[in-house]
């Protein structure tokens, strides 16, 4: 078997110091790395949620164009002003029926009534 010498304590001292101070230096190192990622995925998290914001905006965006480019469509456009001539010569030809009836019952009704037995105006 062999001996233990004084320099062979100190080299196994050594190397154990080596081991020992590269291990801190490793553990260090990955708690170093665990907190970039820590920050990176929290990034990553903030980045994933604006990206949905941002989504869902353009989403609606996109919907309010569909309805706006449907109200313009000159086919639409068309067939609405079509509709609205439509109710106007309506509205004029009840105009002139109203206006007829009306002077038909002016022209029938004197604004004088006869009197009634028993009713008196004041009572």
């Amino acid at each position: 078997m062999m001996e233990v010498t004084p320099e062979m304590i100190v080299t196994v001292g050594g190397m154990s110091a080596s081991i020992i101070t590269s291990f801190a230096m490793v553990k260090s190192k990955l708690q170093q790395v665990e907190n970039e990622l820590k920050e990176a995925l929290t990034r990553l998290n903030q980045l994933d949620a604006r990206l949905d914001r941002n989504d869902t905006a353009t989403d609606l965006v996109g919907q309010r164009l569909s309805v706006i480019s449907g109200m313009m469509d000159p086919h639409n456009r068309e067939r609405l002003h079509r509709e609205l001539e439509r109710m106007k010569a309506e509205v004029a030809h009840l105009r002139r029926d109203v206006d007829a009836h009306r002077r038909e019952y002016l022209s029938a009704h004197n604004g004088r009534h006869p009197p009634i037995d028993g009713f008196d105006k004041h009572d």
